[in-house]
C-alpha cells in the first residue's frame, strides 16, 4: 500500500490489508430459515393469551442439549435434545436468575453460566447441565448483558451493558481486555463465540448478527430476514442457531459453511477515467489481490487506489502527523493511503462495501515562473512526470537584494516544498505547518513535482546588507550591484564595521550615506574594482586612516551640496592628502569653499 503526502513527490509505499465488507442488506449463501428447522412453540406455549412462557431470553448448547431460559413469573430453563428437538426436563426458578438474558456452557467445569442481567447485572449464576440445579454464583467486576465461553482460549466474551463494548474475562471471570465496538441501531441481545469469530445477536428491523474477530476488529452485520424479537445464537459445529420472540417463541438454524463463510465486495469506480470492472469478491481472512486496473483517461496514467468506504464515506488515509492508516472523513485526512495495482486485501470494515478509485497522475506538468517583485522573464516549460527538469540560470534581478533561490508551491493542493520544524527530509505541506521552504538553485534537477496542475518556481532574493539589531551598524554586504547606495535604516546608522565590504569583485563606487560617524579599520578591504567612496553631505568623525585597505587606491569625496570634493586617496597618499582625511580638515576645506578634483 502506498501512503502520499496528498502527492508528495514520490509515492511512499508501505504494506497493509485493507478493512472492507459487503453490505449487510446483500443476502449470505447458507444462512437461512426454513420451516423444516426447528420450532418448538409446540413445546414453548406461548398463544396469544400468553397463558405459560411468555418470552424466550438467554440460550446456550453443550453439542448434544440445548438449554432456554424462558420467562413468565420468574425464568424457566428449558432442556431440549437436539437430535430429536424432544423436550428432556425444565425447571422453574423464579426470580433467582433474574432477567436470564444470556447463556453459556463451559465443558471444562461441565457449568452452564447464566448471565443475570437486570436487576443483579454483575451477577453469574451456574447451573449444572445434567439436573439443572444451581450450584452456585459470582460477582464481577463488568455489568453485561451476554456471556460466551471459547474452550481453545479458555476465555468468556461478555457484552457490557449501557452499550456496544465488549470484553475478555479470564477463567476466574477476571477482565484481561476492553474492545469499543461497532455502534449499531440494534439492541444488543445474546452472545456466541467459535474458535474463529465472536457473534452477537442483535434484534430491531430483521434483526442482526455483528460478528467480530479476536483483535475486537470489526468483521461484518449479517442481516437475519425475520422481523421476530431476536434473543440469542449459539452454534454446534457450522450450524448456529438463534430464538426467535413475537407473540410465540421459534428457534432458527442459520447455516454458516465453509462454502459460504463470510465474505464482503470490493467495488472498483473509473472515477474521470473509462471503462468497467467487475466488484472483487473477498472471503474474510484470505488474502486476496486486487483486480488490475483497466480504467484509461486520456494524458493521465494509474498511480494506485484510493479506498473510500460506503457506510459513512471515510477514506483510508493518514491524520496530520499519523504513522498507522485510519479510515477518516475527508476534511481529517492529511495523507491518503494508496492501494497498488494487484495488491492483496483481506480483512473487512463496518456497514457496507469499500469502494477504490484510481489515483490518476497526469502524464505531463507545468512549470511557471513567477517573478513576484523582482524585474525579469523566465519561460515555462512542459516536464513529463518521471523526467528530470535541469532548473536553468536565475533570470529575476531586484536592486538591493541577492538572489538565494527558487521555492516550490503546486496548485494541485497548495502546497510548499520544504521543511517541518525539526525535520531533516523536505515534504509538500501547507503554509501552517511550514518552518522553512527549500530553496531549489540552477543547475539542479528535479522531478516528480506534481500529479497534476502546475508548480510555481518563485525566486527569493535576500537583502544584500545585514544589520545589527537596532541598525546602528552595518555587519556586512554580499550584494552583486556595480554602484553601491548604503541605506541609512531611517537614519539609525552610524558605523560601517570591520569587514562590512570584503572580498568583492563587481561594485565599482560606493556612497555613504550622512548619518555614517564611524569608519572602522578595514570596514573596506580587499574590493579590487573600488575606485571611488563618496560620503553624502558629511565626512565621519572617527575615521580610520586604515579603513579602506587593499582596494587599488579608490579616490575619498564628498558630495557636499552637489560639489564633489576629493579629499585624496585610501593608498599612496601625500602628507598634505592624509591631513584632510579628518573632519576639522574637511569642514575648514568646506567653509573656505575650496573644491578638490581628481
Amino acid at each position: 500500500m502506498k501512503k502520499i503526502l496528498c502527492s508528495v513527490i514520490a509515492a511512499i509505499i508501505l504494506f497493509a490489508t485493507v478493512a472492507v465488507c459487503i453490505p449487510a442488506a446483500t443476502a449470505i449463501d447458507g444462512f437461512y430459515t426454513t420451516a423444516e428447522l426447528l420450532d418448538i412453540k409446540e413445546h414453548i406455549e406461548n398463544d396469544a393469551d400468553m397463558d405459560k412462557y411468555a418470552t424466550a431470553q438467554g440460550a446456550c448448547t453443550d453439542g448434544r442439549y440445548a438449554y432456554f431460559a424462558v420467562q413468565q413469573n420468574g425464568t424457566t430453563i428449558l432442556k431440549y435434545d437436539m437430535r430429536s428437538w424432544k423436550l428432556v426436563d425444565s425447571k422453574q426458578y423464579g426470580s433467582v436468575l433474574g432477567h436470564a438474558n444470556d447463556m453459556t456452557y463451559n465443558p471444562t467445569r461441565n457449568l452452564i453460566l447464566v448471565a443475570n442481567n437486570g436487576p443483579e447485572y454483575n451477577v453469574l449464576t451456574g447451573i449444572d447441565p445434567d439436573t439443572l440445579e444451581i450450584r452456585g454464583a459470582a460477582t464481577i467486576k463488568l455489568d453485561i448483558y451476554s456471556i460466551a465461553y471459547n474452550p481453545d482460549r479458555d476465555i468468556y466474551v461478555v457484552g457490557i451493558s449501557g452499550g456496544y463494548k465488549f470484553a475478555f474475562l479470564n477463567n476466574r471471570f477476571k477482565v484481561i481486555k476492553k474492545f469499543k465496538g461497532v455502534e449499531t441501531v440494534y439492541t444488543r441481545q445474546g452472545g456466541d463465540c467459535d474458535e474463529d469469530y465472536i457473534y452477537f445477536a442483535q434484534s430491531g428491523g430483521d434483526n442482526a448478527v455483528v460478528i467480530y474477530d479476536y483483535d475486537g476488529k470489526y468483521v461484518d452485520i449479517i442481516s437475519l430476514g425475520n422481523d421476530d424479537e431476536v434473543e440469542n445464537i449459539f452454534h454446534v459445529g457450522k450450524s448456529f442457531y438463534t430464538t426467535m420472540h413475537y407473540y410465540g417463541n421459534s428457534v432458527h438454524r442459520l447455516g454458516l459453511s465453509d462454502s459460504t463463510q463470510i465474505r464482503f465486495n470490493v467495488y472498483y469506480d473509473k472515477g474521470e477515467g473509462y471503462g468497467e470492472m467487475k466488484p472483487t469478491s473477498v472471503h474474510y481472512g484470505e488474502r486476496t489481490p486486487l483486480r488490475a486496473n483497466s480504467f484509461t483517461r486520456a494524458e493521465y496514467f494509474f498511480g494506485g487506489w484510493r479506498a473510500r468506504r460506503s457506510a459513512d464515506g471515510k477514506y483510508l488515509g493518514y491524520r496530520k502527523f499519523g504513522r498507522t492508516s485510519e479510515w477518516l472523513n475527508k476534511e481529517d485526512v492529511y495523507e491518503y493511503a494508496l492501494y497498488d495495482d494487484g495488491e492483496s486485501v483481506a480483512e473487512t470494515v463496518k456497514f457496507g462495501s469499500v469502494t477504490m478509485s484510481p489515483f490518476w497522475i497526469r502524464e505531463n506538468y507545468e512549470i511557471r515562473y513567477d517573478p513576484g517583485g523582482a524585474e525579469g522573464w523566465m519561460p515555462d516549460a512542459t516536464v513529463g512526470y518521471y523526467d528530470k527538469y535541469v532548473i536553468p540560470e536565475n533570470g529575476f534581478e531586484m536592486s538591493g537584494y541577492v538572489f538565494a533561490g527558487f521555492t516550490a508551491y503546486r496548485d494541485y493542493d497548495g502546497k510548499t516544498y520544504g521543511f517541518r520544524r525539526n525535520a531533516q527530509v523536505p515534504e509538500w505541506l501547507y503554509d501552517e505547518d511550514l518552518f522553512k521552504p527549500v530553496e531549489f538553485r540552477p543547475g539542479q534537477s528535479i522531478q516528480r513535482m506534481t500529479y497534476d496542475g502546475t508548480v510555481v518556481l518563485k525566486p527569493v532574493f535576500r537583502f544584500a546588507y545585514t544589520f545589527n539589531e537596532d541598525n546602528t551598524t552595518l555587519l556586512e554586504y554580499i550584494g552583486i550591484d556595480e554602484t553601491v547606495n548604503i541605506p541609512n535604516r531611517s537614519g539609525q546608522l552610524h558605523t560601517i564595521a570591520t569587514g562590512a565590504f570584503k572580498d568583492n569583485a563587481i561594485f565599482t563606487e560606493i556612497t555613504v550615506p550622512e548619518t555614517v560617524e564611524r569608519m572602522e579599520p578595514e570596514s573596506i578591504s580587499n574590493c579590487s574594482l573600488l575606485r571611488k567612496v563618496t560620503f553624502r553631505d558629511n565626512f565621519p568623525d572617527d575615521y580610520a586612516i586604515d579603513a579602506v585597505t587593499d582596494c587599488d587606491s579608490p579616490a575619498i569625496c564628498v558630495d557636499y551640496g552637489g560639489r564633489a570634493y576629493t579629499l585624496g586617496y585610501a593608498a599612496g597618499k601625500t602628507d598634505a592628502q592624509i591631513m584632510l582625511l579628518n573632519a576639522g580638515s574637511l569642514r575648514l576645506a568646506l567653509s573656505e569653499g575650496q573644491q578638490n578634483t581628481e
